[in-house]
C-alpha cells in the first residue's frame, strides 16, 4: 500500500490515510486495516465498508482539506441487532493522517519520505515500524501525527517522539511479534498520557515452488488465497509460464539449482519441493538447507526421501540440518488428485506458520494413508 502512497504523492496528489489503531467490542475490521482517500473522496482498501465508513470518508476529506491529522471514532454499537447482516457493534478508534507532496511545517520525517522508505522496506523484505502519535495531552511539544521510522538496528525521528525510549523497545517487541499495536507513553508534565501507534509493516510470507508440474498449479492458486507472494521456478519454460500460473508474482525459468541459489531467504520464506526427479530435488536442496527458512519440504515416497538424505550426508551436510527438511511433505488427509495434494501441502505451511504441533519434522515420517499420492503422484511428464 505505501507504493500506492509514494506514487501518489511523486505525482503529485494528496491522500489521506486512515488506520484502525484500536478498536472495542465486535467490529469489523483489525487494528491495522486502512483506507486510502485521494482527493475528494476516491477510496481504496477499507476500515468496515458499511459499518461506519461514511464518517470516516468525510472525516478524511475534511483532514485533507484542512492539511492537519485527527482521530475519527466510530462508535457502532447503536447498529447492533440480531438482524444486522454485518459484524458491527463496538467503537472503533480511525487515526487519518493527510500525507501531502509538500508537507507543512511538521516535526519528523516528511510524508514523502515516509511513503519512500516502507516501500523500499517492502522491496527489500525488510520489517519495519512506523511509529505515529495519535492522541497527545501536550501538541505543544508533541504535535499529533508526529512520526518516526524504526527498523531492527537504526531509526528516523524518534527522538521528536514523547518516551523514545519505550518506543524503541516496544518496536522491537513488535517486529519481533510481527504485530502491530497501540501503546501509552507518559509525558512530564502533562495530563494525562500519549498514544503512539506501531504498524508493523512486514513482506508477506513467500512461498517458492521448485517444480511447475501438475501439483504446482493448484498450490500455486491456493497459497495466493492464503495471502503468501507466490515464485515458480522450473527450467522448462513449457511448464513454468504465466499461462499455466496467472497468479503466480513471479516465474522463473532458468537452471534450477542455480535459480534457488540465487534467491534471497527470509525467516518467512517457504520453499517447497515437487520437482520431476530426485536428482533436481538433491540439487535444490544443497543451496538451501543451510539457510534461514521458514520451512523446506520435499515430495517423495519413502525410498525417494532416504535415497536424498543420504546424498546429502555424503555431501556433508549434518543431521541438523537435515531434520529441518519436511519430508515426504504434507499432512496426512488421504489425498489422491493433485488439488488434493496441494492443499495437504498448504495445510502443513499454515501449521507451520502458527506454529501448531501438527506440523512434524522427522527425518523418516511414518507411512500415511496419502503417502503414494504425496510421494510418488501419478505420471505425469509436469513432474
Amino acid at each position: 500500500m505505501y507504493r500506492k502512497i509514494l506514487d501518489l504523492l511523486q505525482a503529485g496528489q494528496s491522500v489521506a490515510v486512515a488506520t484502525v489503531t484500536a478498536s472495542r467490542g465486535s467490529t469489523p475490521r483489525e487494528i491495522g486495516a486502512k483506507m486510502l482517500v485521494v482527493g475528494e473522496g476516491q477510496i481504496a482498501g477499507s476500515v468496515g465498508g458499511g459499518c461506519g465508513e461514511a464518517q470516516v470518508l468525510w472525516d478524511a476529506v475534511r483532514s485533507l482539506a484542512e492539511g492537519r491529522p485527527m482521530m475519527s471514532v466510530v462508535d457502532l454499537t447503536g447498529e447492533m441487532s440480531e438482524e444486522s447482516p454485518t459484524n458491527c457493534g463496538g467503537i472503533m478508534e480511525i487515526f487519518i493522517d493527510p500525507m501531502l507532496p509538500a508537507d507543512p511545517v511538521r516535526p519528523g520525517p516528511s510524508s514523502i519520505r515516509v511513503a519512500g522508505i516502507l516501500a523500499r522496506a517492502m522491496d527489500d523484505r525488510e520489517p519495519v515500524v512506523l511509529a505515529t502519535l495519535v492522541t497527545t495531552p501536550d501538541p505543544i511539544r508533541f504535535p499529533l501525527g508526529t512520526r518516526a521510522v524504526i527498523w531492527s538496528t537504526r531509526q528516523e525521528g524518534v527522538e521528536r517522539l514523547p518516551g523514545a525510549s519505550v518506543i524503541l523497545e516496544r518496536a522491537a517487541q513488535a517486529i519481533a511479534g510481527n504485530r502491530s499495536r497501540r501503546i501509552g507513553v507518559p509525558i512530564e508534565g502533562a495530563a494525562g498520557e500519549a498514544a503512539v501507534f506501531l504498524e508493523v509493516l512486514a513482506a508477506p510470507d513467500e512461498l517458492v515452488i521448485v517444480g511447475a508440474g501438475h501439483i504446482a498449479v493448484p498450490l500455486a492458486r491456493m497459497a495466493k488465497v492464503l495471502n503468501f507472494e507466490v515464485t515458480v521456478i522450473d527450467d522448462r519454460s513449457a511448464f513454468a509460464n504465466r499461462a499455466r500460473f496467472p497468479e503466480a508474482d513471479r516465474i522463473i525459468v532458468a537452471d534450477i539449482a542455480k535459480s534457488v541459489a540465487d534467491l534471497r531467504i527470509a525467516p518467512n520464506t517457504y520453499l517447497v519441493l515437487v520437482t520431476r526427479g530426485h536428482t533436481f530435488d538433491q540439487a535444490a536442496l544443497l543451496q538451501v538447507i543451510h539457510k534461514p527458512a521458514a520451512y523446506v519440504g520435499m515430495i517423495g515416497s519413502q525410498r525417494r526421501v532416504r535415497a536424498v538424505f543420504q546424498f546429502l550426508r555424503r555431501m556433508g551436510v549434518g543431521e541438523e540440518d537435515i531434520q529441518h527438511v519436511y519430508a515426504p511433505i504434507g499432512l496426512s488427509l488421504g489425498a489422491e488428485t493433485p488439488a488434493e495434494i496441494a492443499a495437504s501441502i498448504l495445510a502443513e505451511l499454515v501449521a507451520v506458520r502458527h506454529k501448531s504441533r501438527t506440523a512434524h519434522r522427522p527425518r523418516h515420517r511414518a507411512s500415511t494413508a496419502n503417502e503414494r499420492e504425496i510421494g510418488e503422484p501419478r505420471p505425469d511428464p509436469g513432474g
